[in-house]
C-alpha cells in the first residue's frame, strides 16, 4: 500500500544494497564499483571478512589497494585483517565506510576469504540511506 501519491522513483529506489566477494588462490583481488548507474557519491559499508571451511592453516592477509593515481606512486597497500583457521577465523569491522570503487586484494594465504557488507547511498536530501538507520 502507497501511503505517499507525491513519492518520486527516486525516493522508492533502494537505500542500501548487499554486497559480498570471495577472495582466493584463483581470484586474489576484487573491485566493488558502485551497482546504480549515475550514483557518484556511494560507500561500501564493511561489515565482516571471514574464512572459509575449506581454508588452510595458514596466515591470510587481506588488503585495500590505493586508486591508480599518476600523482601518487608513494601509496601503499593497507592491511585491513589478518586472519588465520585456528587463531582469529572472522573480524567484524566497526564502521569501516570506504568510498566507491576500491580494490582487496588477498596478499598472502590462498583463502577463502568472504568479505560481506552493504553499499549505501545518498537520499536526495543530502543525508546517506542505509546502514542502522532508526526512524521516529
Amino acid at each position: 500500500m502507497n501511503l505517499s501519491s507525491s513519492s518520486s522513483a527516486a525516493e522508492k529506489a533502494p537505500a542500501a544494497v548487499l554486497w559480498g566477494c570471495e577472495l582466493n588462490q584463483e581470484k586474489r583481488t576484487w573491485t566493488v564499483k558502485p551497482q546504480k548507474e549515475g550514483k557518484q557519491d556511494s560507500k561500501l559499508l564493511l561489515c565482516t571478512i571471514c574464512l572459509g571451511e575449506k581454508a588452510k592453516e595458514e596466515m591470510n592477509l587481506v588488503e585495500i589497494l590505493p586508486p591508480a593515481s599518476p600523482d601518487d606512486k608513494q601509496a601503499k597497500p593497507i592491511t585491513i585483517a589478518s586472519l588465520q583457521a585456528s587463531v582469529l577465523p572472522m573480524v567484524v569491522m566497526m564502521g569501516l565506510e570506504l568510498s566507491l570503487p576500491v580494490t582487496f586484494q588477498l596478499r598472502a594465504g590462498s583463502g577463502p576469504v568472504f568479505l560481506s557488507g552493504q553499499e549505501c547511498y545518498k537520499k536526495k536530501d543530502g543525508k546517506r540511506r542505509g546502514g542502522s538507520e532508526t526512524q521516529a
